[in-house]
C-alpha cells in the first residue's frame, strides 16, 4: 500500500498500488514506475560473477591493508573522477581482473621513508618475486616516471632519484606481468628543502 502525504499524485507520495504502480524518490526527484518484480536468474555465469565479486569484497576485508593503503585507494578513486569509494574501485579491478583470467596478488604495507630533498625509497610487501614498477609524478592524473623494484624476501624497494625539493609527488605501484593485474592506490610524499 502507498503511503502518501497528500493527494495521490502529488509530491510525497511512497511504496506501491496493487502491484502496477511504484511510488518513490530518486536522487530527490519524485517518481512513478510500474511495478516489476526484478528477475534473479541463476545461469552459471551470473554465479560466477557474483563469486568474484564475493571474493573480491572478502579480499578487501582481509588482504591486511594499512590507513595508508586505504587511504592510497581513496586517492585513486578521487583521481578517476568517479562518485567511487576507494574500497570500489579495488574491488571492481580485482572482479576485471579475475574476469580477463590474471592473477592478483596482494600489494600492501607500503613504507615511504623520510624523503631527502632529491630522493626517496619505497618499500612495499610482497607474496612473491613479482616484476613490480613504481610510477611518480607531480600530479596525481599524471605519472609517467618509472622505477623498476628489487625484490628481497619479503619486500620490494624501490630507489627514486633526482626529485625536486620541496615538491609533492605522487606514485602507485603495478605490476608489469602480462599475466597478472595487481596495483596500489595512489600515495604521496613530500620532499624537504636541499
Amino acid at each position: 500500500m502507498a503511503k502518501v502525504k497528500g493527494p495521490l499524485f502529488s509530491l510525497g507520495a511512497s511504496g506501491q498500488i496493487a502491484k502496477t504502480l511504484v511510488y518513490g524518490d530518486w536522487k530527490g526527484i519524485d517518481i512513478v514506475r510500474q511495478y516489476v518484480i526484478p528477475a534473479n536468474p541463476k545461469t552459471a555465469g551470473q554465479q560466477e560473477q557474483r563469486g568474484y565479486f564475493g571474493d573480491a569484497v572478502e579480499e578487501w576485508h582481509t588482504d591486511g591493508f594499512t590507513a595508508l593503503d586505504v587511504a592510497a585507494w581513496n586517492l585513486y578513486a578521487l583521481a578517476q573522477k568517479v562518485a567511487a569509494s576507494g574500497f570500489n574501485m579495488c574491488t571492481k579491478l580485482k572482479v576485471l581482473a579475475k574476469v580477463a583470467l590474471l592473477t592478483w596478488l596482494k600489494l600492501v604495507d607500503i613504507t615511504i621513508a623520510e624523503p631527502a630533498a632529491n630522493t626517496c625509497e619505497v618499500t612495499i610487501a610482497t607474496e612473491t618475486d613479482q616484476t613490480l614498477s613504481l610510477y611518480y609524478g607531480t600530479s596525481k592524473t599524471s605519472m609517467f616516471n618509472e622505477v623498476v623494484g628489487e625484490w628481497v624476501t619479503p619486500t620490494t624497494t624501490f630507489s627514486i632519484a633526482g626529485l625536486s625539493a620541496l615538491t609533492k609527488y605522487y606514485f602507485y605501484v603495478k605490476t608489469t606481468d602480462v599475466a597478472s593485474a595487481e596495483r596500489t592506490g595512489i600515495y604521496t610524499f613530500t620532499t624537504p628543502a636541499a
